[in-house]
């Protein structure tokens, strides 16, 4: 019964873990950080009592002397606990949350070595940890109310700002003598559905907002299908003008915070054998689109895309890698993020 009562725990933990895409911009994750954060809290808070009864109930029969790891534990988890609400990104949250299963795992284990040398019951143990949930109902349902209060507050948030990025891109075409009439009416229906997304929310009805999210979800798949034939159109040659300042703008990014970590001692030569080639196939990229040479310029920028999917491993190797402080790990997980979203549109337009 107790290792049920556990493993459920764990379970609970890991969806904490959900893949985000790649195409949000920062305000956007910010803000899906947020709402993963408040979960955590409110989730996290369950387990601490329940993990905080768990030792009691083992210095019971234990005279308080068998219950040392299990403090020491709890202490980890707290502090672990309280580093996710300071984190800013997918990435640490990613690795953060990993961290915490490990040491619920840790807790589980130990816990269960505790019970079979002192002949614990289950049952007993499983009436202590929902007695200590209902006399922290409370604390427990207030971060509960945060957390659907946040979820609510950003998911609109992100609603609004999906919104006003569609119709920037609807008024750019528009001004640039496309006819967008499909593609604004298709906005204004998802427009539309905010209602409906902040009801479900209200309601605190996760199979509701799914319903509501899937709605949006596919007119949004219409609405990109509407402009992308709008879009088929444009001249090659200024798409091509248009990625090639992205790439510059990637480019120089990149090389930026490789100057930094240079300077900070760290290990950058792979670093700077991928950047050098991203910055020679950006420069035939360029070489080729002055010759008029406009299939030569995409394949130059299709190999551009490829040293960025390099560079974005190599980033993420010195994520994982611990070398880097609070700050500069932060910085760079900023830009591997961008680098995302740089490759996969360059593979959706070119």
């Amino acid at each position: 019964m107790i290792k049920n009562i556990l493993v459920t725990t764990i379970l609970l933990l890991a969806i904490f873990t959900i893949p985000v895409s790649g195409e949000e911009e920062y305000p956007i994750l910010d803000k899906q950080v947020e709402i993963r954060q408040a979960h955590i809290a409110w989730k996290a808070k369950i387990q601490e009592i329940g993990m905080d009864a768990s030792i009691n109930y083992i210095d019971g029969f234990s005279n308080g002397t068998g219950t040392s790891d299990l403090s020491s534990i709890l202490d980890d988890f707290i502090d672990q606990t309280d580093l996710i609400s300071t984190l800013t990104t997918h990435i640490a949250l990613n690795n953060a949350i990993r961290q915490l299963i490990q040491i619920t795992t840790d807790f589980r284990l130990e816990l269960r070595d505790l019970i079979k040398e002192y002949s614990g019951k289950g049952i007993e143990l499983l009436n202590r940890i929902k007695a200590a949930i209902d006399e922290n109902e409370s604390v427990i349902q207030s971060l509960e109310n945060t957390y659907w209060q946040v979820r609510k507050t950003n998911a609109l948030d992100i609603f609004d700002t999906r919104i006003d990025n569609a119709q920037n891109i609807l008024d750019i075409l528009h001004d640039r003598g496309y006819n967008i009439i499909q593609a604004q009416d298709k906005l204004d229906e998802i427009e539309s559905k905010r209602d409906d997304l902040e009801n479900a929310h209200d309601q605190k009805d996760n199979i509701l907002i799914r319903t509501v999210n899937a709605e949006i979800f596919q007119l949004s798949k219409e609405l990109r299908e509407i402009v992308r034939d709008l879009q088929i159109t444009i001249p090659r040659e200024r798409r091509v003008q248009f990625w090639i300042r992205v790439g510059e703008r990637a480019v120089d990014r990149t090389g930026t915070i490789i100057s930094e970590l240079k300077r900070l001692g760290i290990d950058i030569t792979g670093l700077e054998t991928i950047h050098s080639q991203a910055e020679a196939d950006l420069a035939l990229a360029k070489e080729r689109f002055n010759e008029g040479d406009i299939d030569g310029a995409i394949d130059a920028l299709h190999d551009l895309k490829t040293d960025f999917i390099e560079l974005r491993d190599a980033y993420d190797e010195l994520i994982f890698g611990g070398a880097l402080s609070s700050d500069m790990k932060t910085t760079v997980e900023y830009v591997s993020e961008a680098l995302i979203d740089t490759i996969e549109a360059i593979e959706a337009d070119l």
